[in-house]
């Protein structure tokens, strides 16, 4: 049985691996000059491979059904004994799961221990053109060179991190072969936002519990908790903002207006802010007002908080702030909102929206139901995943499903 990957990232090194662990004998092709590139710089090289909460509340499909028939074939624990299998010692942090050592390389260096032990055949630089199904057997072509298979994996990936590997084009070969794609846009990215921030500003960060509104203050995400980061021309980032980024794409289509809620100082209410300021203006009624908020935001985010207020002089003494003036302070200090734009573009994209419609993919085996003996896993397909380690976990239990049915 000749099996043939595409793509060597995540969901390509376990489907190669479960299927050359099933006797098949297994060709891996990736478009790069290396296997597990997006792999090895995940959570910034340390490797948070999954999360002990995956289910299918945290991924984003057109059919959640089909994310949860998947998950429930192979699941975190499937992939726990694989990666003990292979040598991987885990830690938790949270519920969210680590190599030991937390480093994305000692996870792909295992993986390449297993290509090399079960002889599994690794094409680099080759950049497929063509899949063309002939009777029972695939070709698989680029300019000047052709594979022939038995079973085809695709586990590309979509278009996030094109640097990585990752560039699209599989999917007209896809539609070629007769499968529809959902169509692909930017996820687990930057926000661009109707405000300035200037290079003073960019860099600093702002702790809270996020969403996403309406105009009329409807709420229209799960609320996120963490840091928001200022980039500057208008641009914020940090792990709430691009979990948020997941459900932008349809509201804009749709017409609305959107907005951005932080709701700073979660520890702290509206009333105990106001306490707060009122005894730093007792004690030093002197001080000028760029001063008064020190060790409560970021020194580098004052001058633009209170611009936002219509402020513009902060040499003039606190003590001059009447109890309104606090009452305002305390408010916006904390509920900060900012209208959205537009999402940052592919290449600050962790993963992608959109892909091989599940409606022509067998849940329970990945298996094409347009072409008999092609197979899907990992990012290519339409469902992507909340940070956190749930679209690494997506990689594993599609990748893992993929390689075992295409040997069977």
């Amino acid at each position: 049985m000749l099996v043939t990957v595409i793509g060597g990232g995540a969901a390509g090194l376990i489907s190669g691996v479960i299927a050359g662990w099933n006797g098949a004998r297994v060709t891996i092709i990736e478009r790069k000059g290396k296997l597990g590139k997006k792999l090895l710089a995940s959570s910034n090289g340390r490797g948070n491979f999954s999360n002990l909460e995956t289910d299918e509340n945290h991924y984003f499909s057109n059919d959640l059904d089909f994310v949860k028939k998947v998950l429930q074939i192979s699941g975190v624990v499937q992939t726990l004994s694989i990666f003990e299998e292979i040598g991987i010692i885990v830690k938790e942090k949270g519920t969210k799961l680590f190599p030991y050592t937390e480093r994305s390389k000692d996870i792909v260096d295992n993986f390449k221990y297993e290509i090399a032990k079960h002889n599994i055949n690794v094409v680099l630089n080759f950049q497929v053109e063509e899949i063309i199904k002939k009777e029972n057997k695939f070709l698989i072509k680029c300019q000047n060179k052709s594979f022939e298979s038995d079973k085809v994996i695709v586990a590309t990936g979509g278009k996030s991190s094109p640097q990585y590997g990752s560039n699209g084009n599989i999917f007209e070969t896809l539609k070629k072969l007769g499968h529809s794609i959902i169509e692909l846009k930017p996820g687990l990215v930057p926000l661009k936002v109707i405000s300035y921030f200037t290079e003073e500003i960019s860099g600093s960060k702002l702790e809270g519990n996020v969403y996403l509104t309406d105009q009329k203050g409807e709420i229209l995400s799960k609320v996120y908790k963490g840091e928001v980061l200022f980039k500057k021309g208008g641009i914020l980032s940090g792990i709430p903002i691009l979990e948020l980024s997941n459900y932008i794409h349809p509201l804009i289509e749709n017409g609305k207006d959107i907005f951005i809620k932080l709701i700073a100082f979660p520890s702290y209410s509206e009333k105990d802010i106001y306490d707060l300021l009122t005894k730093k203006i007792k004690f030093r009624p002197e001080k000028p007002l760029r001063l008064l908020l020190l060790s409560l935001i970021d020194q580098r985010l004052i001058p633009y908080f209170f611009k936002r207020m219509g402020i513009e002089n902060l040499d003039q003494p606190v003590g001059y702030l009447t109890t309104k003036d606090i009452e305002i302070l305390a408010d916006k200090l904390k509920y900060w909102d900012f209208q959205v734009k537009d999402t940052c573009d592919w290449k600050d994209s962790q993963v992608s929206l959109g892909g091989i419609n599940t409606n022509e993919i067998d849940p329970y085996t990945l298996e094409s139901k347009i072409i008999p003996g092609l197979f899907f896993a990992g990012e290519v397909i339409d469902v992507a995943g909340e940070s956190g380690g749930f679209n690494l976990q997506w990689a594993w239990s599609s990748g893992y499903l993929a390689g075992i049915s295409s040997t069977t």
